[in-house]
This record gives structure tokens, C-alpha cells and sequence, in this order.
């Protein structure tokens, strides 16, 4: 269990080798129920200590802390430990879920924060534009035509006027 009550299930395994065969004799009665319970017990200790966040992102640190803690232990009992490792973290069901909305909710934010980014730099684009087209008219006419050239490239001019003030201005720019 993890410091902030979240249950666990671990999978670890570990190689071993006897270095003292009489001192393991009288040490211990199974020597691989012995090293499996203290795996267990390095393993809770050293978990218990982190919140869930953490221990999924330091897993090769925890590995190695409850590596020392066992391979001290097994000395005691004649034996050197050669290699452990976490294999599997198995979160409950409902954990799994929750961190998986977690992640898919902070993806979503990241997602949100490059559009509006984006729409920023757009829009300074066009105010930048505005300005340029504001203070040359010359600026201005020749955006008007490249818009005209688009349109006219296009082959569906369609030109609904209802004013004639705007229709005259129309005619004008054709």
C-alpha cells in the first residue's frame, strides 16, 4: 500500500546464490520462503513510503532501494542476492480507470493550450496586418485585387448587391 492508501500488487523477481551453506542452515529452515517474505517486507517498506504518482515514476529507484534492503537481510541468512527487479505493477480496476481519465484530461489541456496558442498567433498576425493595410493604401488596394484574382481563378463570382453605394464600390474594384 502506497502512501496514499493505494493497493498494490507487485510481481518481482530475484536471483540468488549460497555463499554459506552452515550459516543458512542455522539461520533459516526454508531459505526461499525466508527471501520471499523478505522481499515482501523491503518491497512494503519502500513502497509504503511514496504516494502513487511517485512510485510510478521512480519504479528503478525503488528497485534498487529494496534491492540493498534484501540483499543486507540475505547476507545475514548466508546468501548473496545477484540480481532483483520489479517485473509488473498491477493497479485495482477502478485505479487504472481513474489514472487513465487523468492522463486522457491532462492530454486534453495540452491540446486546448497549443490551440489557443495558436489562435493567438493568428490573430497578432492580423492586427500586425491591419495596421500595415491601415497606413498604406496602396497595401490595401493590392490585397483587394490578390482577393479578386482568388475569386475570379475560382470561376463563381456570384454578386448580390443591395445598396448602391456598396454596388458602385463593387463595380469599382472590378
Amino acid at each position: 500500500m502506497t502512501a496514499d492508501k493505494v493497493t498494490l500488487r507487485m510481481n518481482a523477481s530475484f536471483g540468488y546464490q549460497v555463499i554459506d551453506a552452515e550459516k543458512m542452515a542455522q539461520t533459516v529452515e526454508d531459505i526461499q520462503q525466508a527471501l520471499y517474505r523478505e522481499t515482501q517486507l523491503a518491497l512494503r517498506n519502500v513502497v509504503g513510503h511514496r504516494e502513487l504518482e511517485q512510485f510510478l515514476s521512480d519504479k528503478n529507484e525503488i528497485s534498487a532501494e529494496a534491492e540493498q534492503m534484501l540483499k543486507s537481510r540475505a547476507e545475514s541468512f548466508g546468501v548473496k542476492v545477484l540480481s532483483f527487479g520489479i517485473r509488473d505493477v498491477i493497479l485495482p480496476g477502478e485505479m487504472k480507470e481513474l489514472l487513465n481519465k487523468v492522463t486522457e484530461a491532462k492530454k486534453a489541456a495540452e491540446a486546448n493550450l497549443i490551440v489557443r496558442r495558436e489562435e493567438t498567433a493568428a490573430m497578432r498576425s492580423q492586427v500586425n496586418t491591419a495596421k500595415l493595410l491601415e497606413n498604406n493604401p496602396t497595401l490595401m488596394r493590392l490585397r483587394e485585387l490578390e482577393v479578386l484574382e482568388k475569386i475570379v481563378e475560382s470561376g463563381k463570382l456570384q454578386i448580390i448587391v443591395g445598396e448602391k453605394g456598396l454596388a458602385d464600390r463593387v463595380v469599382n474594384l472590378l
